[in-house]
């Protein structure tokens, strides 16, 4: 008994531990890609909506740690929890040229919320390997940005990038230069104080350069933790992948389908065979697609409880 009790104890110390790292967003993904194809990834790991209004995006050009209103561009609009809001380069517009060449459509696609549309006025996402970055949140007590998570290191500029040896500034393998960089899913809580060095291979997942599929969800042990909020299940709006998908689809969601439907243009609902795989708290589900005509269609992952959730898909 007295061997269970501890085990018990152990048990709820370790989830209040976890709980106490998962409150706050955190940044999930970045992308330093070809030309202009730049973006970065937010999540938000705790059980309720976050208003992205108190927070900003600033880049720290070129080894500055001096903040000014060019470096930064405020967030809008709300995260939801366990989810992410993806943030790319305003450059859409495609009758420029040079330095202004757009954003590729796949990556156009993936965006949530658009950045540094003038160069003159903002350029936080002009982020070309040797540029640290914070994501800010406003303390309303003292009207001061603080940061919630820095990536890379404020006051030091690598050349040409951040790499996996030391001193971590160009030596071996680069890491924050033409690469997609995905964090680790053990890391629960974002990067709050400047660091002394910053080791790239800790806490991120090395991928080629212009890799998009993985923009859109993230995976994170903060998801194994038990919900608090009284919330009633609200509609998931996963990342199907590869897209367009040739025979099978891939999605992650919060829980595990009991049925998918996809539905074409005419409204027409067809059952689909699918299988799923449960990882750390996460459910990857693959669809078997390879009978449907090509053409955009949507499908419906129903759940248990009136879990439920849509996305978007081309063959």
């Amino acid at each position: 008994m007295v061997k269970k009790l501890a085990s018990i104890c152990l048990f709820f110390t370790a989830a209040f531990q976890l709980k106490a790292q998962c409150n706050e967003l955190f940044i999930s993904e970045y992308i330093e890609g070809s030309r202009n194809n730049k973006a970065v990834e937010i999540y938000n790991p705790t059980d309720n909506p976050i208003d992205l209004s108190q927070y900003r995006l600033t880049r720290w050009q070129n080894g500055s740690a001096s903040w000014t209103a060019q470096m930064s561009d405020l967030l809008s609009g709300k995260i939801q929890p366990k989810d992410v809001i993806v943030l790319v380069i305003d450059r859409r517009d495609t009758t420029k040229t040079g330095i202004d060449t757009p954003v590729v459509r796949p990556l156009r696609l993936k965006a949530d919320l658009f950045l540094s549309k003038d160069y003159n006025t903002s350029y936080s996402m002009s982020f070309n390997g040797d540029d640290a970055m914070s994501l800010d949140k406003l303390n309303p007590t003292t009207s001061k940005w603080v940061p919630v998570d820095i990536f890379g290191k404020i006051g030091e500029r690598p050349s040409p990038a951040w790499s996996d040896k030391p001193p971590y500034t160009g030596t071996g393998t680069w890491y924050t230069m033409d690469k997609t960089l995905i964090r680790n899913d053990s890391v629960l809580v974002g990067q709050k104080t400047n660091p002394t060095e910053f080791n790239p291979k800790k806490e991120w997942l090395l991928n080629p350069r212009d890799m998009f599929d993985s923009l859109g969800f993230h995976r994170c042990l903060c998801a194994n933790m038990p919900t608090t909020s009284t919330q009633k299940p609200t509609l998931e709006m996963p990342t199907v992948f590869p897209n367009p998908v040739v025979s099978v689809a891939n999605a992650f969601l919060s829980f595990s389908p009991t049925q998918i439907l996809c539905i074409n243009i005419q409204g027409q609902s067809i059952p689909l065979q699918f299988s799923v795989i449960q990882n750390r708290g996460m459910v990857q589900v693959i669809a078997k697609i390879e009978n449907l005509a090509k053409g955009v269609y949507y499908i419906e992952f129903l759940g248990i409880d009136g879990a439920r959730a849509i996305a978007r898909m081309l063959k």
